[in-house]
């Protein structure tokens, strides 16, 4: 009997403790995985929020380049007229394509009745092309080619043709057209109205009279009669308020860096917050 209950003794010791211990290490595993639990927890919740954040920031970032674009890019977009003028079907009836709308009713008019007797009597046709802004093609002489081949895409089309462009935010343009048109203008007749007819009278913003004193010149060689010539050379007045054109590109400049910076206050600053 003694021997009987001692193993019956032990045995339950046994059960006991091990019951006992299992508990603790059972207790002591399922808080291990409880903080691990806890752990990966906050580990996906700190991931998402960065990840939240990040998206912010990138989100930002693309907003912010996108209101750039919008800012800077846009409104040259909508203030240049290549595109119009591309699309602008070859004169039939005209020769003059205002896009600029710099040329007055009266001036128009003088330079197409010029322009067609000019066609009338020689048979060269010269086109009169104001634009507001070159983006896509800022070369003057380069963009007048375009234009002179949509409008007469074979050579024989476009041989004894001319386009006469004016760019009004850079104050320059071109004289371009047809190998036998060029030949009878002649390079110093191009050069001489591009310097002055179209320097001394763009300084000033008389785009009218650079036109018109342009075309007379052309029209005039092409016509067989002589040159009139250049327009004299006058300097701007004391205290005039032209802007030249290093000032307006300084100006344009600090209007861009002004937008760019309203643009970071805007989008960026909050999102760090």
């Amino acid at each position: 009997m003694t021997t009987t209950t001692t193993t019956t003794v032990k045995t339950t010791t046994v059960v006991v403790r091990g019951t006992s211990g299992g508990g603790r290490r059972g207790g002591a595993v399922r808080a291990t995985r409880a903080r691990e639990a806890v752990s990966v927890g906050d580990q996906h919740r700190r991931a998402a929020v960065e990840g939240t954040f990040g998206e912010k920031v990138r989100a930002g970032v693309v907003g912010l380049a996108a209101c750039a674009a919008l800012g800077m890019a846009t409104p040259a977009m909508t203030r240049a007229g290549e595109l119009e003028i591309m699309q602008t079907p070859r004169l039939e009836d005209g020769y003059v394509v205002d896009d600029a709308g710099v040329l007055s009713r009266s001036s128009a008019t003088a330079i197409n009745k010029s322009l067609k007797e000019l066609e009338d009597q020689t048979g060269y046709r010269l086109n009169v092309v104001t634009v507001r802004k070159l983006v896509f093609e800022t070369d003057p002489f380069a963009f007048g080619d375009k234009v002179l081949e949509k409008w007469y895409p074979t050579v024989e089309e476009g041989n004894n043709k001319g386009n006469l462009l004016l760019v009004k935010s850079t104050k320059d343009g071109a004289l371009v057209g047809g190998p036998k048109f060029l030949k009878a203008v002649g390079d110093d007749l191009i050069d001489s109205v591009l310097t002055s007819n179209y320097g001394v009278n763009l300084e000033q913003e008389k785009y009218n009279e650079a036109l018109v004193s342009s075309v007379k010149r052309v029209a005039a060689v092409l016509e067989g009669k002589a040159d009139p010539g250049p327009p004299e050379k006058f300097e701007a007045a004391k205290g005039s308020n032209f802007k030249t054109r290093s000032e307006t590109n300084e100006k344009r400049d600090v209007f861009a860096n002004v937008v760019i910076g309203f643009l970071v206050i805007l989008f960026v600053v909050p999102m760090l917050q």
